[in-house]
């Protein structure tokens, strides 16, 4: 059954300031109890993959959604996703990304959307009102 709340939230993202913001957006949200930051695609993967670790229990606490950047050092948003969909997301079924990038290629938001996962290509800053709008819409808790 959908909850509007998540346990845990996941932002991926190389700029320290957009993490800050984006997690003080999700507190004001109401949207998660937990919101954690990492700053490229490999600390992302390594976090999810701890969860898979022994005995592994859909039920635990896996990230339901991350906020992914796509140009990050160390691994970018496009390496995290390919290793996303074949290592985690079969484990992580319930997970939705949503992608925060200020890129306007419309070839980035094509690409994304090979992704089942992928369920937004947000080009601009998140905000409340955003959030409110896709949980309203069920995309965010489907």
């Amino acid at each position: 059954m959908p909850t509007d709340r998540y346990k845990n939230v996941l932002c991926i993202n190389d700029n320290e300031v957009t993490l800050w913001i984006q997690k003080q957006i999700l507190k004001k949200s109401n949207i998660s109890d937990e919101v954690t930051t990492l700053l490229n695609g490999r600390e992302g993967l390594e976090y999810c993959k701890n969860y898979l670790k022994a005995d592994f229990d859909p039920a635990c606490n896996y990230p339901r959604l991350i906020l992914l950047d796509l140009h990050m050092p160390v691994m970018d948003g496009w390496e995290f996703l390919h290793h996303f969909s074949l290592d985690i997301w079969p484990f992580f079924t319930e997970t939705k990304i949503i992608i925060t990038s200020f890129s306007i290629d419309e070839d980035h938001s094509e690409k994304a959307k090979q992704y089942p996962f992928v369920i937004d290509f947000l080009t601009s800053s998140l905000t409340s009102d955003y959030l409110k709008n896709l949980q309203s819409s069920s995309l965010l808790l489907s």
